[in-house]
């Protein structure tokens, strides 16, 4: 069994790897709310109106 000594290209990729799915996972969620809160607003905007007009 043979011992790595200098693991530095492993971890740096490792890092990379992890940095990549964490903006990756970023973007997906700023997407995901970017799209959900306007319609968030209009559903209490339509709420708001209706009590309004009763």
């Amino acid at each position: 069994m043979k011992r790595i000594k200098n693991k530095k290209g492993q971890i740096a990729v490792e890092y990379i790897m992890a940095a990549a799915f964490l903006f990756a996972a970023f973007a997906l969620f700023y997407k995901y709310y970017s799209w959900i809160t306007p319609k968030q607003f209009e559903q209490g905007a339509k709420i708001i109106l209706t009590v309004n007009e009763e």
